[in-house]
């Protein structure tokens, strides 16, 4: 029989039925149909919850930038864990390809949040050095590189602002397959980077005195020979500067005393 209860279903007329005679099978169906209701209300809550999720931006170098991910970071962990629990509960069948297709787009913000964020970290870190030309003109084939980085970062996150909602900003096309191509291309660079300063300190074993950055900072303004000024003190025990003249000629050496040294040539 067709049997559907609302607001004017009385107990008479269940009991006009017959319905006590099946009761233990209507109760074991009320409990399934109870727990498929509720997984079907936690899936609705877990995408209601998502629609008002925005990514936050700052700015770099005229590009936008990540900021403030610990909320969706925080949300994203539970909803991954909630959705796995719901797959495997035995009441899940008239929903199972809809968690499943959830739990997918879950893990995939997942991933492209860790690749989006190590990408950006080694980005803003290369950046600045390798907006130098005479960089660009010392290591050709990682700069190459980077501009093809640069490029794809750059579209990437003008996507990304024009709709900020995090499902919408994780649905760009291909996103995942091009940071990882990114990050691929920033790790050549890196250790292109690092073969490079290791040239350059083996040349001036002086170097060695130098991190990376502060090396970079010279290297990268080498039409400045002034750049070395604040280094001065790490590479040559008793200098803390240099004299230079109009013409960028270095005239003399001083120390932290200001006791100078005039240079006969």
């Amino acid at each position: 029989m067709d049997l559907r209860p609302d607001a004017s279903t009385t107990l008479h007329s269940m009991l006009k039925l017959k319905l006590e005679s099946h009761l233990l099978k209507l109760e074991e169906i009320g409990a399934s149909a109870s727990k498929e209701s509720g997984l079907e209300k936690a899936l609705g809550d877990m995408r209601i919850a998502w629609e008002g999720e925005e990514f936050k931006f700052g700015e770099k170098s005229g590009v936008a930038i990540l900021n403030s991910l610990d909320d969706i970071q925080m949300l994203l962990d539970d909803h991954i864990v909630k959705a796995q629990t719901m797959r495997s509960s035995p009441f899940i069948k008239p929903f199972e390809a809809d968690i499943q297709q959830w739990e997918k787009k879950l893990i995939s913000m997942q991933d492209i949040i860790d690749e989006w964020l190590k990408v950006q970290a080694t980005w803003m870190y290369l950046e600045p050095i390798f907006s130098s030309e005479d960089i660009m003109a010392q290591m050709p084939e990682e700069g190459a590189k980077f501009t093809i980085v640069d490029k794809n970062w750059r579209q990437i996150m003008e996507t990304a602002t024009q709709d900020a909602h995090a499902l919408a900003c994780t649905d760009q096309p291909n996103m995942l397959s091009v940071l990882r191509e990114a990050s691929r291309l920033l790790e050549d660079i890196q250790r292109g980077l690092n073969k490079y300063l290791e040239v350059k300190r083996l040349f001036f074993p002086r170097f060695f005195f130098l991190s990376n950055d502060e090396l970079l900072e010279i290297l990268s303004e080498t039409k400045d020979p002034e750049r070395v000024q604040p280094h001065l003190k790490k590479c040559f025990e008793g200098i803390a500067r240099l004299k230079f003249d109009e013409q960028q000629h270095i005239l003399a050496m001083i120390s932290s005393d200001k006791e100078e040294v005039a240079f006969d040539r």
